[in-house]
């Protein structure tokens, strides 16, 4: 695999960048589409609430990346760092963590759907908010997997290194 420096970047561009950009529109459009539906629908507000708490989770976690984790498995790239939280284990153990309380969300998204599936009186706005919400699905299972499998492990293994080295 490429340095964890190039898959950070695409991490950011690619999967922070989504999110940042996407889930501020999906809460606007759940709540828009739950006050068309929701009598008709009550699960709705369910759906509303869960992508309000995923943008609640989200958000925070996705900056403490941006600006603690990913930058601290930047300068491990570099050469040995030490940090102000100990070893890069412990964020990582943090973000892991908090990747289980999403899936855990996006596992009740999509049961709530019945797999992001509309009911046949649903309209336009109702059928995108479930399709986009079938994509959010997707690529938060992809980068959280990158960062799980790949990224952390890396930065664990990189870290490690450094340690056997100076003993």
């Amino acid at each position: 695999g490429g340095a964890p420096g190039d898959l950070i970047s695409h991490i950011e561009a690619v999967h922070h960048a989504y999110l940042y950009r996407e889930l501020p529109d999906l809460v606007a459009l759940a709540t828009k589409v739950r006050g068309a539906h929701g009598d008709a629908h009550p699960e709705l507000a369910t759906v509303q609430e869960i992508v309000r708490r995923l943008q609640d989770d989200l958000v925070p976690h996705m900056r403490k990346e941006d600006l603690v984790l990913f930058p601290a498995i930047r300068a491990l790239e570099e050469g040995p760092s030490t940090f102000g939280f100990g070893t890069i284990a412990n964020p990582i153990a943090v973000m892991t963590a908090e990747h289980e309380t999403v899936g855990a969300a996006l596992k009740q998204l999509r049961a709530v759907t019945g797999g992001y599936t509309v009911p046949d009186d649903a309209c336009t706005s109702y059928r995108v908010l479930y399709q986009r919400l079938g994509e959010l699905e997707t690529d938060t299972h992809i980068h959280v997997l990158e960062e799980n499998s790949v990224l952390f492990p890396a930065a664990r293994e990189l870290e490690a290194g450094y340690l056997s080295a100076t003993v």
